[in-house]
């Protein structure tokens, strides 16, 4: 939730529309509340007085919103977002990807006429983006990453994934963690870059699978089959033995290798071709199952498909998020799913946060889903305990 002690900045070069942004403000109990009426005045507002919170209209003349929102990133603006404007709902969201890409908070995105209930929305009901910790990056070495792989300090956690409508749960994806003991928590975004920089992916990638699998086996032995999905990098795909060794870990923990699902995204694919569908066409003989991630983010989604013998389509969160009230994420999202059925593929949606996405979802037919609307990744002896609360409470909800 916003604080109301927030100092907020409305940019609009409608009078009308700014009175009526800042009387709606002031009725949600926002109190120090400044107006612009263009991009011009609302960059000389900022760097003189700053902001919490800045609203802004994207049709201006001289400076539009989408330039104002390029002067925001360049001075590093570090408070919360708000995007207003009567265009087209996809021109819209259109803005908001765009700030986002620029790595600014966005807090939403909503059409005019504003009214109090449209802030109050976006207001209370959703956190500001927190902006990546980049400084980190510089820091952490290829030496550091080899430390932790000689000390065994990369772990592992699990985000369920759900059945829609039964509530049941399916399976785990696996997700990398590493807590640097100086720098705190590395992004996995980072320290996966700088395996393949440094030649560590492979071992990086083989140390996240043993682990996986081993906590896979024992919640086999108390009695829990769940099917685990490992996300492979771009190199290891390419690693002819990676079949064996996937194969051969399962066995040894004790895991049915059809209990194992290796996700790879469809750009990976198309860096050494040959070689990636030699390893995922004898991944599936051995009954490993493939799964095509980030689907519908790439060039070639729709080749891939008819190319590669996947058994399982995530969608991408960017078209899950908001589509009960996208019409064109909600578009895709159902073409998604129509087609995965025709190609005879289980679906899995990413990113769900809200239950209204949930329930059109489970309209639309999809198979299952991952998301904070349910569970953040955890430890994977967090796992089994928090499975027996969630089958408890959907038995008695």
């Amino acid at each position: 939730m916003v604080g109301r002690a927030s100092t907020v900045l409305v940019v609009d070069d409608d009078e009308l529309m700014l009175d009526l942004a800042v009387t709606s403000l002031e009725a949600l109990g926002f109190h120090h509340i400044s107006a612009a009426l263009s991009g011009e005045q609302g960059l000389a507002n900022l760097d003189a007085k700053g902001a919490d919170i800045v609203l802004c209209d994207l049709n201006m003349p001289e400076m539009d919103g989408v330039e104002f929102l390029r002067h925001l990133s360049t001075r590093h603006f570090e408070g919360a977002i708000l995007l207003m404007s009567g265009e087209d709902k996809r021109i819209l969201r259109t803005a908001e990807s765009l700030a986002k890409a620029h790595g600014l908070c966005v807090l939403g995105a909503v059409e005019k006429p504003l009214s109090v209930e449209k802030l109050a929305l976006l207001c209370d009901g959703h956190e500001p983006m927190k902006r990546p910790s980049s400084p980190v990056a510089p820091l952490i070495s290829g030496e550091d990453l080899r430390r932790a792989l000689a000390t065994d300090s990369i772990e592992v956690a699990f985000q369920p994934k759900i059945c829609v409508g039964s509530g049941r749960v399916s399976g785990v994806e696996t997700l990398a963690r590493w807590r640097h003991p100086i720098y705190g928590n590395i992004p996995p975004t980072v320290f996966i870059a700088l395996a393949e920089r440094d030649g560590l992916i492979d071992e990086l990638t083989r140390s996240i699978i043993r682990k996986a699998l081993r906590e896979a086996g024992r919640w086999r032995m108390a009695g829990y089959d769940l099917s685990i999905a490992i996300n492979v990098s771009t190199q290891t795909v390419g690693r002819l033995d990676l079949p064996e060794f996937v194969e051969r870990t399962a066995r040894i923990c004790g895991v049915d290798p059809a209990r194992v699902m290796v996700e790879v995204t469809e750009t990976q694919l198309m860096r050494d071709l040959t070689r990636s569908l030699d390893t995922l066409t004898r991944l599936r003989l051995r009954r490993i199952g493939l799964s095509i991630d980030d689907f519908g983010t790439g060039y070639s989604s729709l080749e891939q498909l008819q190319r590669v013998p996947f058994v399982e389509l995530k969608i991408d969160r960017a078209f899950v998020d908001g589509a009960s009230h996208d019409a064109a994420a909600r578009a895709i999202l159902e073409s998604s799913i129509d087609l995965a059925k025709k190609l005879g593929l289980v679906t899995v949606a990413e990113g769900v946060e809200q239950r209204e996405d949930y329930l059109l979802l489970e309209q639309l037919g999809c198979d299952l889903v991952q998301g904070f609307l349910f569970a953040a990744a955890m430890p994977g002896e967090a796992l089994l305990p928090w499975i027996d609360a969630h089958t408890s409470a959907a038995l008695y909800a």
